[in-house]
């Protein structure tokens, strides 16, 4: 259980380091976009062509999906955490079940050698 948390916590992370990536590519689109005139030709991707579309109306949709990467970022980085969280707890349990299997064994074990002297 405790492996396929933590398979869970790579994927998350990664899942959010693309996002942060995509973040940055966004953030240096729009920097270029700002900078051109408005009648200037642009394209945005659809599927496998590219449609004609006014730097002001790319800038938009792309502050659009922007800001919704932004939030889905947010929403797997608490999913990451209660995940940690999650880990941390199994962790801390099974710790505390082999202390407990320790000390038995020890228990177990001290009476069985007082039973061979006697």
């Amino acid at each position: 259980r405790s492996m396929e948390m933590r398979s869970h916590v790579v994927k998350i992370s990664n899942q959010v380091a693309e996002m942060e990536r995509q973040h940055a590519v966004a953030s240096i689109t729009l920097q270029h976009l700002e900078g051109l005139p408005e009648n200037a030709v642009t394209y945005r991707p659809l599927g496998k062509c590219f449609v004609l579309e006014r730097p002001p109306v790319l800038a938009e949709r792309m502050k659009a999906v922007q800001a919704k990467n932004e939030a889905d970022a947010v929403g797997k980085l608490k999913l990451r955490q209660q995940f940690i969280d999650r880990l941390k707890e199994n962790e801390k349990q099974l710790e505390e079940l082999m202390d407990q299997f320790e000390k038995a064994s020890q228990r177990s074990g001290g009476a069985s050698a007082a039973a061979v002297k006697h």
